[in-house]
């Protein structure tokens, strides 16, 4: 086995036996199964072609995962040159948020060759709680990239309803947890309200990022000839943050937006040391909060 990264300190504290090369030609040489998670398609286009790259270094019956939200149809591309070599490529992206991440507990969407797919399930099943096969190439990266752009939907709602319950009177605390309890509620909701009540916006997502997404969608909906009227409208509201705020500012940055604009403050007490695990029930994600008192509850959640 083999790892390569841009940052070579990444590439510290794995076993001996994974040995830290300078090109992902030599990872591909290396490994029987490649894994990758990159941050935008040019960034996957760069490791994928070239003297250096994964296609110069992959072989027959080698398997690459990767994980980035990227375009498939770019993906598509690469699987004819891969198919070519006798090798192959599963579109893997994931989904679950940060705290997730951290315990392992990420959800991924798997699309490509179901004989590949059959071949490296193990893998995937050993590294995160849900495990999806949907299909060919896109199957996977259309519903990723649309989770996406629901969730910016819902960041832009969740900051206007927050904004008109503070500015109404109400504590944001206890309005959150009315909303929780309603038909209203959300993963989103759950997960984004504590983040902003203590003054963060997801930053180990940029923003960046989440117009690099909103984008991918945009082209996805001129491409089935779909009007985007409610995420077109979305995407203008995070380019305006991305704009204002800058390219690295967290993911949840309209609320940022909104509290600059309208001269309030979201942040509330009680969420210092928040986080949370995700479980999943009947196929969907169901949040499970942490370091926090929840109501009928006596005692912080731990």
């Amino acid at each position: 086995s083999a790892i390569n990264d841009v940052l070579p300190d990444l590439c510290k504290g794995y076993p001996d036996s994974v040995k830290v090369v300078g090109t992902p030609a030599e990872v591909a040489k290396l490994s029987d199964v490649i894994v990758t998670g990159l941050p935008k398609p040019p960034h996957v286009k760069s490791v994928f072609e070239g003297p250096d790259g994964l296609l110069a270094g992959i072989e027959q019956g080698k398997i690459w995962i990767d994980h980035s939200t990227t375009d498939h149809e770019q993906n598509k591309v690469f699987t004819e040159k891969l198919t070519e070599k006798g090798a192959g490529l599963l579109e893997c992206p994931i989904t679950g948020g940060l705290e997730a991440l951290k315990k392992g507990q990420m959800a991924v969407w798997v699309a490509g060759n179901k004989d590949d797919y059959t071949k490296v399930k193990h893998i995937l099943e050993a590294s995160y709680s849900t495990v999806q096969y949907t299909g060919g190439l896109g199957t996977a990266m259309i519903p990723k990239v649309l989770s996406n752009m629901l969730c910016g939907l819902q960041v832009i709602a969740m900051a206007e309803a927050m904004l008109i319950a503070k500015k109404s009177g109400l504590d944001l605390v206890e309005f959150w947890h009315s909303i929780r309890m309603s038909a209203g509620n959300s993963f989103l909701w759950e997960t984004c309200g504590p983040n902003v009540f203590r003054g963060e916006y997801h930053d180990s997502f940029p923003i960046d990022l989440m117009c690099k997404d909103n984008q991918l969608g945009y082209e996805m909906a001129r491409n089935a000839k779909v009007p985007l009227e409610l995420f077109g409208l979305m995407q203008q509201v995070y380019n305006r943050a991305l704009y204002s705020l800058g390219p690295e500012v967290g993911c949840y940055a309209p609320p940022k937006l909104y509290e600059i604009e309208q001269k309030e403050s979201l942040q509330a007490p009680g969420f210092e040391n928040w986080s949370y695990t995700v479980e999943n029930v009947d196929g969907a994600l169901q949040v499970r909060h942490q370091n926090i008192k929840l109501p009928g509850k006596s005692e912080t959640t731990e």
